[in-house]
């Protein structure tokens, strides 16, 4: 049971009745995470306009921005997205193990390694990157508005983490088990 209650479409407020019915519309149902953060319709309209203009404007793949979802979110302890972005990562074309290493924070490729250890060591400092930090980033491929992009991505996933970490809602996903940090 959810530590704060889901919101409704009864009980929406002005700014998020709308995408609650166009979430109902595109999924058949509610995802638990949009009647969390909904609580709030500025916070949930803000949030669903991040992230389009991010994946409208992506300098990373669908599978890029996956990876780091799944990191971030392990790393932040967030089952609910783990669970969610294992999910849409397969959906995207990602692999099991590839699901699984991303929350290790681990890939086989050295250019989504870089990004995956770019947005961890952002998470890890509170973004107060060393040199060399962003030289590993820049010598693997990744040019600056990428920084900044997974720089975004990494504050975007963290704020779905932390709601859903407050509000605990139950996983309308496959559950996946979170990983522990090493």
């Amino acid at each position: 049971m959810s530590k704060l209650p889901l919101i409704t479409l009864e009980t929406a407020d002005d700014l998020a009745q709308p995408i609650l019915n166009h979430a109902k519309t595109n999924f058949g149902m509610i995802p638990n995470f949009f009647a969390a953060i909904g609580i709030d319709g500025a916070s949930l309209s803000g949030f669903l306009a991040f992230q389009e203009t991010l994946n409208n404007n992506a300098q990373l793949t669908a599978q890029q921005r996956e990876l780091i979802a799944l990191s971030v979110a392990n790393y932040n302890g967030c089952h609910y997205c783990v669970s969610g972005h294992t999910f849409s990562a397969k959906r995207a074309g990602l692999t099991s193990d590839e699901c699984i290493n991303a929350q290790k924070g681990k890939s086989a490729d050295i250019k989504d390694q870089a990004m995956i250890d770019l947005a961890l060591n952002i998470l890890k400092t509170n973004a107060h990157l060393t040199d060399e930090m962003l030289a590993d980033a820049k010598n693997n491929g990744i040019t600056d508005q990428q920084i900044i992009q997974i720089t975004a991505l990494t504050a975007l996933n963290t704020l779905s983490n932390w709601v859903n970490n407050i509000v605990d809602p139950t996983i309308d996903f496959p559950k996946v088990d979170l990983i522990s940090n090493p």
